[in-house]
């Protein structure tokens, strides 16, 4: 495995210990706080499976749980899976390509499409397979995104630890979803596409709700309630990779199928015309996705297959920087 590592950015110490017992006690710590699941019934089957590189899967010994975020699911796809993710002091972020050309880049809640001078970081422009990981040394609420021309303006863009809305506030995603549903007739169907994919499955459903929005810029609003959307999809397709504590868990990866679901905006492109079921998709009609919010994407859902990601020739970029 060809490696290379970069200096340390900020200053926040490693966290862990030797509390708790490995993956269970990195639950406990990062868990979100939603209702118990439903598990989802779907009638998708995977035609192959999709290793994720061992180091994705375990807690990394006193320094805490290992995140697995995923690079695009599939080509055309530009998201980021899952959107958001919470972690500690002393955890790792690992993002896993799986499609071609894209970029993992620091950015800030103001200007989520543009890198920041506040030690930045940047994977560079890269291909299926490669990891890029970064060390987690302060929790503060940091936003990345793709720097590949058009592809954030699109909606490729992510969080670290999110701010989480007060109980009732109006700037939560859940407050504001039926607020953008009201005035868009796009946005109303991919409210009612996801819901009926999350029907069966009510952390999934739920996911994302308490993120605070009222720090975003209103042109990106839409975007990240697609991006939220797109996960909830994701979610319900893979019940299994949703633990009951609500932490997302792709240890399972290696021997359980992963779908990938249409983009969220196939929804808005097809509101003329009846989508089907979200359980109905076949994995080898091929996803194409959707690069915008207007544009079709065709065919049903798509195995993540065992050659997406070749463990054994992958390039890591170790990065540890300040969240």
């Amino acid at each position: 495995m060809n490696t290379y590592s970069t200096p340390a950015y900020g200053s926040g110490s490693y966290g862990g210990g030797s509390g708790g017992s490995g993956y269970q006690s990195c639950m406990q710590m990062c868990a979100a706080s939603y209702g118990a699941p439903t598990m989802a019934s779907s009638t998708w089957s995977a035609s192959s499976t999709w290793s994720a590189p061992s180091a994705t899967t375990t807690a990394a010994g006193i320094s805490g749980c290992t995140h697995t975020v995923i690079v695009a699911p599939t080509q055309g796809v530009l998201r980021y899976v899952p959107f958001a993710v919470n972690a500690s002091v002393g955890d790792t972020i690992a993002f896993v390509w799986n499609a071609n050309t894209h970029t993992v880049t620091k950015s800030s809640e103001l200007a989520i499409c543009n890198k920041t001078s506040d030690m930045p970081f940047s994977s560079g422009v890269q291909n299926k397979s490669f990891v890029f990981t970064q060390t987690v040394n302060d929790t503060n609420t940091t936003f990345f995104y793709c720097g590949v021309p058009g592809h954030c303006q699109k909606g490729m863009f992510g969080i670290l630890n999110p701010p989480n809305a007060l109980m009732g506030s109006t700037s939560s995603v859940s407050s504001m979803m039926p607020v953008m549903a009201s005035n868009s007739s796009n946005m109303t169907a991919m409210v009612q596409y996801t819901q009926m994919a999350t029907a069966n499955n009510t952390m999934a459903g739920n996911w994302g709700g308490n993120i605070d929005m009222s720090g975003m810029p209103p042109s990106s609003y839409q975007y990240a309630l697609e991006n939220v959307m797109y996960t909830r999809t994701f979610l319900a397709a893979n019940p299994e990779v949703l633990s009951k504590d609500g932490v997302i868990d792709l240890s399972s990866a290696g021997t359980t199928p992963l779908i990938v679901p249409n983009d969220i905006t196939a929804a808005a492109a097809n509101s003329s015309t009846s989508l089907g079921s979200p359980t109905s998709g076949s994995p080898t009609a091929g996803a194409t996705g959707s690069s915008s919010p207007s544009a079709a994407s065709t065919g049903g859902a798509k195995s993540l297959g065992s050659s997406s990601i070749l463990v054994s020739v992958v390039v890591v970029a170790s990065l540890a920087f300040a969240l």
